[in-house]
């Protein structure tokens, strides 16, 4: 019985050194990651209007036109327009009108209150010029 005992394991150590591993197989590499994309990020800015161009309504209730706006609060991706006038361009943003305010001019010194998306890159990238979209406008009387 012994005799048996030593001749399989015999054996299989014979096996084991005749059978080579298998080697794992390695990972696929990742894809490139590109790291100068462009990508839309937060854009709010708060402040109070200067002048309000032409606010055209469009059939889906929408407005396109242009507002000139003094810059009293933004977020962090708007921070460099803090304390500035600036013009922006409305295309299809929905805009909604407080109380006294008229749909078609409203009045300078009105408050503002305008959100939509700023195209960025990663701080390491090359020459950018960023791309600002208005998606939403409420405009408020102003305070007396």
């Amino acid at each position: 019985m012994k005799r048996i005992a030593a001749v399989g394991m015999a054996t299989l150590a014979l096996a084991a050194i005749a059978v080579p591993a298998q080697a794992a197989k390695p990972a696929p590499p990742a894809p490139p990651r590109p790291k100068c994309v462009a990508h839309a990020v937060s854009y709010e800015v708060s402040g109070t209007l200067t002048t309000a161009g032409t606010l055209t309504g469009n059939g889906d209730g929408t407005y396109s036109g242009s507002l000139t706006v003094h810059v009293t609060k933004t977020d962090d991706h708007a921070k460099a327009d803090k304390g500035t006038t600036r013009s922006y361009t409305l295309d299809h943003a929905k805009v909604s009108f407080g109380h006294g305010v008229d749909k078609s001019a409203p009045a300078a010194n009105s408050r503002a209150n305008l959100k939509g998306t700023i195209t960025a890159e990663p701080k390491k990238c090359g020459a950018f010029t960023p791309t600002i979209t208005i998606e939403k406008v409420e405009l408020h009387a102003a305070r007396k």
